[in-house]
């Protein structure tokens, strides 16, 4: 039974965009959801089901907290109830860290992945997912990787000459990002500890520094930049006069470390808004048009 109580806390309902960060948490085929918050937190989403299109619908998903993935349901199950077609865009890919079961810990990645795949959206998209065995527990799925359609745009930001680099942090990107076009690659080393598995050491493996020239360092994920700086370091040692950063993540740890601070060996680094978007001298956004990739 509704009381006049009840009434007049859910009058009291504020409708937001589910947006954050310069990216909407949620957004349908390009428009951003409204979502309704009653006092108690609970959620009513708002027009959604004017968004739906005949035929193949795009849901973008970014994730903040967990309370995001139950919000993702309710899309969904709109969407179900309309029996409509959906493919589901990752920006990034919650828990992708947490990839290996460890003694003690849960395998919380492969917890995300079932519910995914229990959600049962018709293609999974995930831009960058940091771990491979994303692509193993995720039905459906496939992987983006725009950071290689930005290096072109980044090594005409910055001047690039043919006695400059773009530089690898280890065999993986190497696999992900390598061009034939790129004449100097240079890769990074790491030297993990076998059991806790932190870097001990970083050295240049492969390729040769041009004393004078730049450096653009590609990766997937910048949490607090102790990898990236550490591999600027070498690389101004080694001659560089400036050193960039182009990585598809980037997390708000990353504005309290020493990565952006003045004396930092990285010139400037450029990245995607899937995680982080705090306006910062040392920082440039790229713009991805999701549509390219789906």
């Amino acid at each position: 039974m509704i009381t006049k109580k009840d009434e007049y806390l859910f009058s009291k309902t504020t409708t937001t965009l589910t947006s954050f960060g310069g990216i909407a948490m949620l957004r349908l085929n390009g428009t951003e959801l409204k979502i309704e918050h009653f006092p108690n937190h609970e959620t009513r989403f708002k027009d959604f089901v004017n968004l739906i299109v005949n035929g193949q619908n795009l849901l973008e998903f970014k994730f903040e907290d967990n309370g995001d993935l139950i919000d993702l349901k309710f899309a969904k199950d709109y969407l179900d109830e309309y029996h409509a077609w959906c493919k589901l865009f990752f920006w990034y890919m919650p828990y992708s860290r947490m990839d290996r079961k460890i003694e003690g810990d849960l395998f919380t990645l492969k917890s995300i992945a079932d519910y995914i795949n229990w959600l049962g959206f018709k293609k999974v998209i995930v831009m960058e997912p940091h771990s491979s065995v994303t692509l193993l527990l995720l039905k459906n799925c496939e992987a983006v990787y725009p950071v290689e359609d930005w290096l072109p745009y980044v090594k005409e930001k910055i001047g690039f000459t043919e006695n400059d680099s773009v530089v690898f942090p280890d065999k993986g990107a190497v696999a992900r990002y390598a061009k034939d076009s790129d004449k100097h690659v240079c890769v990074i080393e790491k030297k993990r500890n076998p059991v806790t598995c932190s870097i001990e050491d970083m050295y240049l493996k492969d390729g040769t520094v041009v004393p004078g020239s730049k450096c653009i360092i590609v990766d997937d994920l910048c949490s607090r930049g102790g990898t990236a700086l550490w591999a600027a370091y070498i690389l101004r040692e080694l001659g560089a006069c400036e050193v960039y950063l182009a990585v598809s993540h980037l997390e708000e740890a990353a504005f309290e470390g020493d990565i952006v601070k003045e004396d930092s060996p990285i010139t400037k680094i450029f990245a995607s808004k899937s995680i982080a978007y705090i306006e910062h001298p040392k920082v440039e956004y790229v713009d991805i048009d999701v549509s390219k990739y789906t």
